[in-house]
């Protein structure tokens, strides 16, 4: 009797588990320069350039999970000291692309990104490119967040934004986040 009802109950399981939707892959940000948690190599840090701002960025590929989103952006952080230092941004970036290369081109728009924006901290033309970690020999924490976005463009932001204002109004039309972390104490001495 036993047995009967244990068989039974894994058959009604089966039966069950059959018709249960497959689950689409987790939310998730990677690069395959490094790993979560792990120093950012020199490559893609102020220390490769020796100058602060003229720096290559990171090949970034992520799992679009069940986000839904119709566009995506990512902001990358100094997170040492209150994490108030953003270093760079590239948002409108289509639903249908799930990875950056490596070696972003400079521009506003981001050239072959399909409409993709950036914008980095400091002035002149080290705004409209990559602005990797620099922080001057001491290591610092560093985010790249992947936002998932509600809306294909991200509204109200022009070449003239502040870092602030970019990053606030990409987190106003996010549905969802995911975070790569790394490390640098890079220097461009």
């Amino acid at each position: 009797m036993a047995f009967l009802f244990s068989s039974r109950a894994a058959l009604a399981a089966a039966a069950i588990m059959a018709f249960v939707a497959p689950q689409a892959g987790d939310f998730a940000l990677s690069s395959t320069a490094f790993a979560d948690n792990a120093t950012i190599p020199d490559h893609y840090t102020c220390a490769f350039t020796h100058k602060a701002g003229k720096n290559v960025s990171p090949p970034l590929s992520w799992d679009a999970g069940a986000s839904n989103a119709k566009g995506y952006a990512i902001v990358l952080r100094d997170i040492a000291n209150g994490g108030d230092k953003v270093h760079w941004a590239i948002w409108d970036i289509p639903a249908a692309t799930v990875s950056l290369p490596e070696g972003l081109g400079a521009g506003y728009t981001v050239p072959g990104q399909n409409g993709a924006k950036q914008k980095a901290m400091g002035s002149g033309a080290v705004t409209q490119q990559y602005f990797g970690p620099c922080p001057g020999g001491r290591e610092h924490p560093y985010t790249f967040t992947l936002y998932a976005l509600k809306s294909a463009t991200v509204p109200g932001l022009s070449s003239s934004s502040s870092m602030s204002q970019i990053e606030s109004a990409i987190k106003k039309v996010s549905s969802a986040n995911v975070v790569l972390h790394g490390k640098s104490a890079a220097s461009a001495n």
